[in-house]
């Protein structure tokens, strides 16, 4: 995935996406007019499209602002039971790099959480290419090569505020590659070596856990966000559509003159389809992100390594 590609499905600001898309439509809409494939003359069927069409389109984006509203609480309730396993997991999947950490307590912000997870895995290969029984090869080179640079990747993400710009760090098989060389590796080694490969290991399983729960959280977020957007959208819209209506007269004519007529329509047109841009933006995103943290492990789909 380059980088462009990568900004639009991913990291790009989804208002931001939903504008360009927006726009994309008005001047595609307007250059239609403008070659004379599409007309938006008097006589032409623009204000019931507007009065009819549209507005049950916009109605369509209300049911599914209402599903979306449904997949966020589905998350959000549980019973006593549930929330209470959901707590105790958490607790003790944070334990368990705190054990490896030598610390007694980890951070809350998830960015940080992840950074000291990088900070801790960098000492700990740096204590296995001390070990005194540790025999140098290339091959032990290109491991620690990829560890050290998987670790400062990890300690990048300290600071970021966004869930799910944190995600977008953790995207492809990186930590399954490392997990299936330490252990490779590790099969090598006396006992003494091998407890640091085991903390190697056990703090890349940490980071495939922190991936999925993070993602996680990064989709609500967004679900929720999405959801509310597309309620605030619903007015506005209608108003437009109705609007887009009374420019047409009874007589074929119209209140706004014959040459900007296809600008104003065209806009019109883009305005209405917000709510329908915003909704691609998100889905576009979920999906994408969907696609490329499927796994859960050491094994990894061809279609992650892209």
């Amino acid at each position: 995935m380059n980088k462009l590609s990568k900004w639009v499905l991913i990291d790009g600001n989804r208002l931001l996406v939903s504008a360009l898309l927006v726009s994309m439509s008005f001047l595609i809409t307007l250059w239609l007019t403008q070659l004379g494939l599409i007309t938006f003359q008097p006589a032409s069927a623009v204000s019931s499209m507007f009065s009819s069409g549209v507005v049950s389109g916009i109605f369509s984006l209300v049911t599914i602002t209402l599903t979306v509203n449904q997949l966020v609480l589905s998350r959000v309730f549980g019973t006593v039971n549930d929330l209470t396993d959901r707590l105790d997991g958490t607790r003790e999947f944070r334990r368990t790099v705190e054990g490896i950490a030598g610390r007694a307590t980890s951070p809350n912000d998830p960015a940080a959480f992840l950074a000291l997870i990088g900070e801790t895995l960098g000492k700990r290969a740096r204590a296995f290419e001390e070990h005194d029984s540790m025999e140098t090869t290339e091959e032990i080179d290109d491991y620690l090569s990829g560890i050290h640079s998987y670790a400062e990747r990890l300690e990048g993400v300290g600071g970021t505020e966004d869930t799910m710009e944190i995600v977008s760090t953790l995207l492809g098989p990186a930590y399954a590659q490392r997990l299936t060389e330490t252990d490779a590796i590790r099969r090598t080694h006396d006992d003494r070596a091998t407890e640091e490969l085991d903390a190697v290991a056990e703090l890349l399983e940490a980071v495939a856990v922190a991936r999925q729960f993070f993602k996680t959280i990064a989709i609500q977020q967004d679900l929720a966000q999405l959801s509310r957007r597309l309620a605030y959208l619903g007015i506005p819209i209608l108003l437009v559509a109705f609007y887009a209506t009374t420019v047409y007269t009874t007589v074929p004519s119209a209140t706004v003159a014959q040459p900007l007529l296809p600008v104003v329509i065209s806009a019109a047109i883009a305005i209405v389809l917000l709510p329908l841009a915003i909704l691609l933006s998100y889905m576009l995103r979920l999906a994408t992100i969907a696609r490329y943290t499927v796994s859960v492990g050491p094994f990894v789909p061809p279609e992650e390594r892209t």
